[in-house]
């Protein structure tokens, strides 16, 4: 299925919105910003997935400092991030941070994972769409990323939301005596 690039992805449904809270996934989830009070539930969040190992590129996750400051980074710079959340428990997040060398600001990069147990549940498609429509707003021009190539899921979904493979680094990581391809993606807005 094609769609329109920097568009929703074709198959976002939003069943109720609150100004207060953010957006409302059916009755369990709320996606919005993340405020400096959810640092330590971002950083669980972070661990949980690193320590899968296979999925982000950190498998230590960070610590409580270094996640309060790229916390504050993203708030007072006012960048395009949204984060879900089942009551006090962040389950996904997503990002997307500008380059800031010249001649490439108009290019940003986008991270993102849902929590193993909340996979499957159109969690990370709604935190998606939601921060391009951030970064669209912010007038960034190209989104770029970087998925493991065995991560199937992932690369359907960047796939159906308009991004277009650029290359692939073979053999870009080793952990455990595994090599994983790395597949670099883009969407221009």
């Amino acid at each position: 299925m094609e769609h329109a690039p920097g568009a929703a992805c074709p198959t976002l449904v939003r069943k109720h919105a609150s100004k207060d809270t953010g957006m409302h996934i059916g009755s369990q989830i709320v996606i919005r910003a993340a405020r400096e009070s959810d640092a330590e539930a971002i950083r669980a969040a972070v661990t949980a997935v690193a320590a899968e190992k296979w999925y982000i590129a950190t498998v230590e996750g960070f610590s409580p400092d270094e996640t309060r400051a790229f916390l504050k980074h993203i708030i007072e710079g006012n960048l395009p991030q949204v984060t879900a959340l089942a009551g006090d428990t962040v389950v996904g997040f997503c990002d997307i941070l500008p380059n800031t060398a010249v001649g490439f600001t108009h290019v940003a990069r986008l991270g993102m994972a849902v929590r193993a147990q909340w996979r499957r549940q159109d969690i990370g498609r709604q935190l998606l769409d939601a921060c391009l429509a951030l970064a669209k707003k912010a007038g960034i021009e190209k989104v770029e990323l970087e998925v493991f190539s065995d991560n199937l899921g992932a690369i359907r979904l960047y796939e159906s939301c308009g991004f277009a493979r650029e290359g692939v680094k073979l053999r870009g990581r080793k952990l455990d005596e595994r090599y994983q391809d790395v597949v670099l993606m883009a969407l221009w807005m």
